[in-house]
Order: structure tokens, then C-alpha cells, then sequence
């Protein structure tokens, strides 16, 4: 549920200093204040593989690490370190896409949170391709571009609830 005032979404609700969890137009809730289990500002990074025609956009302390990310721990997992959160362009022949992952190091479960929001696109878990192992990955496809745009040395807010 969201309202909006022209295209800006309002996420906080405040009267003095109480805030508003909740907002009803006669018995229908049309507004809930969303809580976050944790939130990382992302500074955009990037880095291109070249011959394979792989660009990565986000943040990365892997092999092509990039990007950078406010605290990088992990509020759902008992301050497990952010080993990515990125996006990757295929721009080579025959086959050109998006994805999306998330790395948290550690053997994490698939549960504890629901989605993971960048820059207003949502990513919900349940729909991730989902990999346990030393460092634990999400991954999402079919997307029709990267969350974290272009742009590099921009900061984007990733959220988790």
C-alpha cells in the first residue's frame, strides 16, 4: 500500500514528534508504514570484464570488486558481511540481459527477510534464485535494466524488510 503526492511516495508520517503507523480512509487501511529489518547506502561502482562483455554496477568486495556500502553488515543475519549487492549487463553476442544478486557471507538461511528494495525497485526473496554456501547468493533475472542505473560515484539506498 502507498500513497503518493504527484510521483514522490511517501514513506514516513508524523504529527509533532509521534509517528503514524498506519492510515485508514473509513474502515479501509490504505497505508502502512513500512519497517525495515536493515538499510545500506550504496555508492555505485562498476566494473567491465571485457572479453566476456560483463559489466557489474553496485557494490562488490569479490573478484571485481567496486562500489562501496555504508556499514556493510548485515542487520538479518546477526551482522554477516555484505559480500555484494550488484547488478551485471551481458552486452555480448548471441545473448544480452540483466540480473541482480545479493552475496552475504556465511551460510545463510533462505528466510529472515522479504524483500530487498533498490532505489525504489523491489526484489522479492521468493522469487530469487537462492544458493547456500560459504558466502550465500540471491539472484534475480529478467530484469529490463540495472537498479543501480549507470552512473557511477551515485549513492542508492537498498532496504530490507
Amino acid at each position: 500500500m502507498s500513497i503518493f503526492i504527484g510521483g514522490t511516495e511517501i514513506t514516513d508520517i508524523q504529527i509533532g514528534s509521534t509517528a503514524i503507523n498506519s492510515v485508514y480512509v473509513g474502515a479501509n487501511k490504505v497505508w502502512d508504514r513500512v519497517v525495515s529489518l536493515d538499510t545500506q547506502t550504496v555508492t555505485v561502482g562498476s566494473f567491465s570484464t571485457g572479453a566476456t562483455g560483463l559489466t557489474f554496477v553496485g557494490y562488490s568486495n569479490t573478484n571485481f570488486t567496486h562500489g562501496s556500502i555504508s556499514d556493510g553488515t548485515s542487520n538479518m543475519f546477526s551482522g554477516a558481511a555484505y559480500d555484494a549487492i550488484d547488478a551485471f549487463t551481458v552486452n555480448s553476442q548471441p545473448s544480452s540481459g540483466y540480473g541482480t544478486f545479493l552475496y552475504i557471507v556465511g551460510y545463510q538461511p533462505n528466510s529472515g527477510w522479504t524483500t530487498m528494495t533498490i532505489d525504489g525497485e523491489t526484489f522479492n526473496r521468493t522469487d530469487a534464485g537462492y544458493t547456500q554456501d560459504s558466502t550465500t547468493s540471491w539472484y534475480w533475472t529478467s530484469r529490463s535494466n540495472s537498479p543501480f542505473g549507470t552512473t557511477t560515484g551515485v549513492t542508492k539506498q537498498v532496504v530490507f524488510t
